[in-house]
């Protein structure tokens, strides 16, 4: 029967193992580093956790992510994929009104609506602050109608705009380049 443990989950001391893949060691104690399969070997004094490594962010990323709400100068966006990269992340991350668009910005919330997907990049990491960039091509790659919900495609009669199929509404975004094209999220 196979032993899972999930993160913080105790696995020995190192006075009886040496703290392998997946696993840290605090206090000389042993510890689960990520959610996996516990595997501990007396014979090789081994203890180690088998199991999907979660994905970590850096400075010059791409990252798709849900638009979660806004402030007076602010987008916040919870990132869940990093573009090339197996695997779900979740993170807070914050698009400044300076970073959306190559021009001015006064208001963001004319922009993003709640529930958009943003593709972005990092642009700094800072004590666990992530700030991303929607500047250039980058912006919203899927966004839904804010009356209705029902997903937006881009106009044929107004350009930069996208409308609703379903009720005709005409809504402005900072438009991705390669807006509907989601196959990399």
């Amino acid at each position: 029967m196979e032993d899972k443990v999930m993160i913080g989950d105790y696995l020995g001391t190192i006075e009886e193992f040496v703290p392998g893949d997946g696993t840290y060691q605090e206090d000389g104690k042993i510890y689960a580093a990520k959610i996996g399969v516990k595997n501990v070997d007396p014979a090789k004094h081994l203890a180690e956790v088998k199991g999907k490594d979660i994905p970590t962010m850096t400075v010059g990323q791409t990252i798709f992510g849900e638009v979660v709400g806004f402030r007076t100068n602010m987008v916040t966006v919870v990132a869940e994929k990093i573009q090339g990269v197996k695997g779900m992340v979740d993170e807070r991350t914050t698009i400044y009104v300076s970073n959306i668009a190559d021009q001015y910005v006064e208001k963001p919330e004319e922009l993003f609506a709640i529930g958009d997907i943003v593709k972005a990049k990092i642009i700094r990491m800072e004590n666990g602050v992530v700030d991303i960039s929607t500047k250039g091509d980058l912006g919203v790659v899927k966004a839904f109608c804010k009356t209705c919900r029902y997903p937006l495609v881009m106009s044929a009669k107004h350009k930069d705009k996208l409308e609703c199929p379903s009720c005709s509404r005409i809504e402005k975004r900072k438009i991705a380049v390669d807006y509907g094209n989601v196959s990399d999220v």
